[in-house]
């Protein structure tokens, strides 16, 4: 790149231990620009040069320095990709902000470590690793570092995969296609090469080694023209075998109901009243199921009669499959165990199946170490803490396998492959977004289930409380979607998919042999340190 600086590792001289304004001016350009490559504004190909100014700030320094740069941008990242969560803690988890603020940082705090340990990662290779900065090796060990620690970030305390770097691709379908054999992980690590390549052509263009810029400048070339070409021949392949697949007509309710409402029993009959009505608009489609979204029903279904038999009558009434969410418990001798459920009922209002949510949301869903954070307790308004369902549960409808996805569940890309694995042809996403009201959550939840998609080549059917509910073709494409706060019905005929793609079979290999290089190079690092 024109005008970049060198460093004092290019002209051989120390290393420069202290940060200056400029280096925090870059660590916090770096951040922000991260932040517009995700929805809201996504901003999309930035993401392809957002580290670049970290990496002219870190250059030359010890790698202290590079943890509190990579930290810097970590912070102002995370800070704005997150921003939604006080408004979350603090109008419906009802913190005063005073308490919702800390709480909010804590969890940023933690989330920036990710981009710090990058940053110190690349300083440990190239200091005790002896890898050569800028060069080949140092593009894919970086590459790895990054990708091997959003994994982790992604499995780690329960996991929080929220936005990782290929996910910013989603807005461009020909680039995300490659992700049913890498997956999202190999998308990250493309997207970072691109990243590191950048960097390292710029500043051998800058000391006139042009010769030497031509390899990172190829490895550009070849990432992004592979993922295009790639991501053209499989729209076109995906394509026809979408317009060959037996389709399904499908029609999604998005009820609107506002979250301060939805467990107040003075609301519950309207509340009803409005699925009703919705319900019996959906049906004059004749479609072969309608969904509702995640816990739609304001009862226990079963286990309150009366409102169960109204459900029941209104099923039989239209002579269609629902599948829907609704609380459950059941008493196990020790007490009630509660779950957060997906039923099918079929035509004649019988019970067909059933799918609990696997992945429990911390704070939201569950209390972890309660005994350290009391003050948080649970943000939901629900009866009690739910209990864990049995992962792969698929539900069957009429011989079709679906893979039930419960709000953010669509995040877990371990989830949706094992649903996959175990026969589904459809994945469906039942959730409630009215924590985030018109935030840039439900969006980014939205690119993230279009991943799912792409991954496994399945159809992805969204349906939401408060939006975006949405069907998505196995090309990632969001087909026809309902907006945030807007109640209505959607209907779609989509494709069933029954091949497995190569994501499908291996996983996540990539980011795992990746986190491999992670432990390898901080292991090394610390052996080097102790040795000097």
């Amino acid at each position: 790149m024109p005008g970049l600086p060198i460093s004092n590792h290019a002209t051989g001289g120390g290393l420069t231990r202290a940060n200056n304004p400029v280096s925090y001016f870059l660590a916090i350009l770096s951040g922000i620009l991260l932040s517009l490559a995700f929805p809201r504004p996504n901003l999309w190909p930035l993401v392809f040069v957002a580290l670049i100014p970290l990496l002219i700030a870190c250059r030359g320094k010890e790698p202290k320095a590079h943890f509190g740069l990579g930290y810097l941008t970590g912070l102002i990242h995370s800070s704005i990709l997150l921003y939604w969560l006080v408004k979350v803690l603090t109008f419906y988890g009802g913190l005063h902000l005073w308490l919702a603020l800390p709480a909010f940082y804590l969890l940023v705090a933690y989330v920036a470590l990710y981009p710090a340990f990058f940053t110190l990662g690349l300083a440990l290779s190239e200091r005790y690793l002896k890898v050569v900065p800028s060069g080949l090796l140092w593009i894919f060990v970086g590459a790895a570092l990054y990708t091997g620690l959003e994994y982790f970030k992604g499995i780690f305390l329960s996991g929080l995969p929220w936005e990782p770097l290929g996910a910013a691709l989603v807005a461009r379908l020909s680039l995300v296609q490659f992700s049913d054999i890498v997956g999202t992980g190999g998308l990250t690590f493309i997207v970072v090469m691109v990243n590191l390549s950048f960097f390292s052509a710029g500043l051998r263009y800058q000391t006139k080694k042009f010769k030497a810029g031509l390899v990172p400048g190829a490895l550009v070339v070849i990432a992004l023209c592979g993922l295009w070409g790639y991501g053209h021949f499989r729209l076109a392949q995906v394509g026809d075998q979408i317009a060959d697949a037996e389709k399904h007509e499908v029609a999604v309710v998005q009820g609107n109901i506002d979250q301060s409402l939805k467990w107040d029993p003075v609301h519950r009959v309207s509340i009803l009243k409005n699925y009703r009505n919705l319900t019996l608009k959906a049906a004059q489609e004749n479609p072969w199921m309608i969904i509702w979204p995640e816990a739609a029903t304001p009862f226990f279904f079963i286990n309150e009669r009366g409102e169960t038999e109204w459900l029941r009558t209104l099923i039989k009434k239209i002579e269609t499959p629902l599948l829907f969410g609704s609380p459950a418990y059941e008493d196990q001798g020790s007490g009630p165990k509660y779950y957060n459920r997906v039923y099918l009922i079929d035509a004649q209002g019988e019970v067909r199946g059933h799918y609990d949510k696997v992945h429990l949301v911390p704070y939201g869903e569950y209390v972890p170490f309660q005994r350290f954070f009391p003050f948080l307790g649970k943000l939901t308004q629900a009866v009690g803490d739910y209990s864990e369902g049995k992962q792969g549960t698929l539900i069957d409808m009429e011989g079709e396998q679906i893979g039930v996805l419960i709000c953010y569940e669509s995040l877990f890309s371990a989830l949706a492959r094992n649903q996959v694995v175990k026969g589904a042809n459809y994945l469906v996403n039942l959730t409630n977004d009215a924590w985030f009201g018109r935030t840039s959550a439900p969006h980014q939840l939205l690119y993230q289930s279009a991943l799912r998609a792409v991954e496994n080549r399945r159809t992805m059917i969204r349906a939401a409380n408060t939006g975006i509910s949405a069907f998505i073709l196995p090309t990632g494409e969001i087909k026809t979607r309902l907006g945030l706060l807007k109640r209505g019905v959607i209907t779609e005929l989509i494709p069933g998919m029954h091949e497995k793609t190569v994501y499908t079979t291996i996983g996540d290999i990539i980011p795992q042999i990746c986190l491999i290089v992670v432990v390898i190079v901080y292991v090394a690092g610390i052996i080097r340190r102790k040795r000097c």
